[in-house]
């Protein structure tokens, strides 16, 4: 039977890493663009009104997403490298501290304290070796864990952008009121709906309907809820003019 080798594994792990951003980005994306455009078709009758404010609320949306998504990342990191450093600086001035720590996390999933003795002692050949084991034993420290900010920024940036066309495509090319607005919800519910199924299928999940179903459930709620509100603040617009 055919097998993965460890570094082409490795290498999926880190492009999985990514399903994160992907997912809450195009979600992010389908969800708003969607609430933008049911709150303002129940508020403004004008249809290229809608569209546009739509349209900019994308650009701002993904722009501010990916900015987010950065920072966000990026104060994470150096956080964490912070600590890391001052972990590793602690072990370096007692590294007795690091192989009984590392010890006794061995023990507790389930190895011998005289085996697990014998694998600190190996690792304790190599100061690296032993370093890099400790830290993701003792502390859940790894590659993936300290995350890529341009990265993690990138994607979401552009993951938020993909999913607010797909209600926004339909709604500006079917120019029919109230079909324009149909579409655009279909198109939500379809993608919403393909999202969570394919969240499913990455996590080898049974129930892959029930996971596609959520996140409808989460668009349907979301549109009814900006639609809603468009209708009670359109009487404050004509209020107004």
């Amino acid at each position: 039977m055919a097998t993965v080798a460890p570094a082409e594994k490795r290498r999926l792990f880190e492009r999985l890493s990514s399903i994160r951003e992907i997912v809450f980005g195009v979600q992010d994306g389908v969800l708003t663009t969607a609430g933008v455009l049911c709150g303002l078709s129940g508020a403004v009758s004008q249809h290229s009104q809608v569209a546009l404010a739509a349209l900019a609320s994308t650009a701002a949306g993904a722009l501010s997403m990916a900015a987010g998504a950065y920072l966000g990342a990026r104060a994470e990191t150096e956080v964490l490298h912070a600590e890391l450093e001052l972990v590793r600086a602690d072990a370096a001035a007692k590294p007795y501290t690091v192989q009984e720590g590392l010890l006794d996390e061995l023990c507790k999933e389930g190895l011998s304290r005289e085996a697990g003795y014998r694998i600190v002692r190996l690792l304790s050949t190599s100061p690296r070796a032993l370093e890099s084991t400790a830290e993701a034993k003792m502390f859940g420290f790894s590659g993936p864990t300290l995350g890529k900010p341009a990265l993690d920024g990138i994607v979401m940036g552009i993951a938020f952008l993909v999913g607010a066309l797909v209600p926004l495509l339909p709604y500006m090319l079917i120019r029919v009121p109230r079909y324009d607005l149909g579409g655009a919800l279909a198109a939500t519910a379809l993608t919403l709906f393909g999202v969570g199924y394919f969240e499913g299928w990455l996590a080898h999940r049974v129930d892959r309907w029930r996971s596609g179903m959520r996140f409808l459930a989460i668009a349907m709620s979301a549109a009814a809820a900006g639609y809603v509100i468009g209708l009670a603040i359109s009487p404050l617009g004509a209020t107004a003019g």
